[in-house]
């Protein structure tokens, strides 16, 4: 890289390490990439997509009062959904860590990204491992540094054994999207406590699984499944009963389910539909998903958490603009071609 020395004076990851990610992400990997002429230019992370799809998200019917908060006030929204892994493009599916964001739609009430304040849509990201490999957006700069400054992940790793553990973890085979299971890994408000987010699956659509000798295997298997019917998930939230156990800002500690078991308080359906129909790709990649972008009530916790604030945010901006695409939300969901 050229203007690796520029680069490594301006890294700062003691006193802003928020800034200096975004420099990492956006001005050099995003930026790398549209010299070299990636298009349409993609996302900095989560960047190979499996498919998006219509969904609804509907509140579990006599919902307990206590459970009654912001966006869980509501009877149920309609949605659309993004399956994706964090690699490239053309890189095999295997091994590599699958994500989900759930975009909502007709959310009333101002979002806490300044941008989207007045949008009626709000956000969800999770992705198939409970915990981060970092425990903060220092260590989270550190190690994106090793990488994207110095080139050499080792750097870091050979002195964080546990992130080097976890990271093996994320590496594990996924036979579907339909079939794993989802978690927030950092922690959300949930009015005056604190909770994490996780999809559990239930009742896919039977199907036997392509090849996964195949690199898009993940996107195969989606396509046949949604094909034969309709998927669900279990929303849960786990809320945080021990503030030494369950730490806000320690991304990388399990909150025990033992200790505190997720309730299942709305379910994400997936409808029938084949994800192949003419425009519906393009839709979701034109979407973005930032955790921020929600109610007040929801508010994200955690230093890494506020990173995401403004990397996503500036990855989206910066990605809508070279594509041609409004950087607006859009008010109504796409209808679904069912033809």
């Amino acid at each position: 890289m050229q203007n690796d020395q520029p680069h490594k004076a301006a890294m700062d990851c003691e006193t802003n390490p928020t800034a200096s990610l975004k420099k990492m992400f956006i001005d050099s990997t995003m930026g790398n990439r549209i010299m070299a002429g990636q298009c349409p230019v993609r996302r900095a992370v989560f960047l190979k997509p499996h498919g998006v799809a219509k969904a609804d998200f509907i509140m579990v019917p006599g919902l307990a009062d206590k459970y009654k908060i912001g966006i869980f006030a509501h009877e149920r929204f309609s949605a659309w959904v993004r399956f994706s892994s964090d690699t490239q493009p053309h890189a095999p599916d295997m091994k590599s860590t699958v994500g989900i964001g759930i975009k909502l739609f007709d959310v009333p009430g101002e979002k806490l990204l300044e941008s989207s304040k007045h949008a009626t849509t709000a956000d969800f990201l999770l992705q198939n491992m409970n915990v981060f490999f970092v425990d903060n957006a220092t260590e989270m700069c550190k190690f994106t540094k090793a990488g994207v400054v110095d080139h050499n992940y080792d750097l870091y790793l050979k002195d964080h054994p546990e992130t080097q553990k976890i990271l093996d973890e994320m590496a594990k085979p996924v036979d579907s999207c339909l079939t794993t299971p989802y978690w927030s890994g950092l922690p959300y408000a949930f009015g005056d406590r604190f909770v994490k987010y996780k999809l559990e699956p239930i009742g896919p659509p039977f199907g036997v699984p392509p090849s996964q000798n195949t690199s898009d295997y993940l996107q195969a298997d989606l396509q046949t499944r949604l094909n034969m019917g309709e998927a669900q998930f279990n929303f849960m939230v786990q809320f945080q009963t021990n503030p030494e156990t369950m730490p806000l800002d320690k991304a990388m500690t399990p909150w025990s389910e033992s200790e505190s078991e997720p309730v299942h308080i709305a379910t994400l359906v997936i409808q029938k539909q084949d994800i192949t129909n003419q425009g519906q790709a393009e839709y979701g990649e034109n979407l973005s998903f930032n955790p921020w972008r929600t109610l007040k009530a929801h508010e994200p916790k955690g230093s890494i958490s506020a990173a995401r604030k403004v990397v996503y945010e500036a990855g989206a901006e910066l990605r809508r603009f070279k594509n041609g695409v409004p950087a607006v939300e859009p008010n109504t969901p796409r209808p679904l071609n069912l033809k």
